[in-house]
């Protein structure tokens, strides 16, 4: 086996062991705090594998959290407004996957900042997309409907939003350090320039 296939396998088996722990992270997350609307680990595990992960795989991610914990929960074809939920958190994904390079940083409050304002971002985006959703779906489509629907949704977006932060930063945060800290004693598999000087 070459050291380029070795070093794509050693890839390939790192991005799997993260994909895994972080689908736990999502879907165990959800089923643990069901009873507290708007305060769920799903969308931090998302923003994570989004950060963490090529585009392909993060995808698969936010696809399992959301269908598996449906399923189990009972909810799964229950309603339409499943399209809003699932685009939304793949909107998420997509843009926590485009602007990742401005998000990354070390381990320091700035890096925390970025997280927690991510957090507020994020969960505005999908709470904005899924009220939308609530009127295209659910009620006659008007204006005044339409203001109505984001007037009585500003509960719930603050407490959505407040929860984000927390979750941002006492999860995402601490484990985006754990998976990008590299170990003292991990072994740098050398490229073909380095094998041969």
């Amino acid at each position: 086996m070459s050291l380029d296939t070795l070093t794509v396998t050693n890839n390939r088996i790192s991005n799997l062991s993260t994909a895994i722990l972080l689908f736990v992270v999502g879907f165990g997350g959800r089923i643990m705090l069901h009873d507290y609307p708007n305060f769920e680990t799903v969308m931090v595990s998302i923003f994570l594998a989004s950060m963490l992960l090529p585009l392909n795989m993060a995808f698969i991610v936010t696809i399992s959290i959301i269908g598996f914990s449906d399923i189990y929960l009972g909810y799964f074809g229950t309603s339409k407004i499943i399209i809003f939920t699932y685009s939304g958190f793949l909107l998420v994904s997509l843009f926590s996957s485009k602007f990742k390079h401005h998000l990354r940083g070390g381990y320091n409050s700035n890096t925390v900042y970025k997280f927690s304002a991510s957090g507020i971002i994020f969960a505005g985006i999908y709470d904005v997309w899924t009220n939308l959703g609530v009127f295209l779906l659910s009620y006659e489509l008007t204006i005044e409907n339409l203001i109505l629907v984001y007037i009585l949704g500003i509960p719930f977006m603050i407490y959505h939003l407040l929860s984000s932060v927390v979750t941002f930063s006492l999860i995402g945060f601490p484990l985006y350090y754990l998976f990008t800290t590299k170990s003292k004693n991990e072994y740098k598999i050398p490229s073909k320039k380095e094998s041969k000087s």
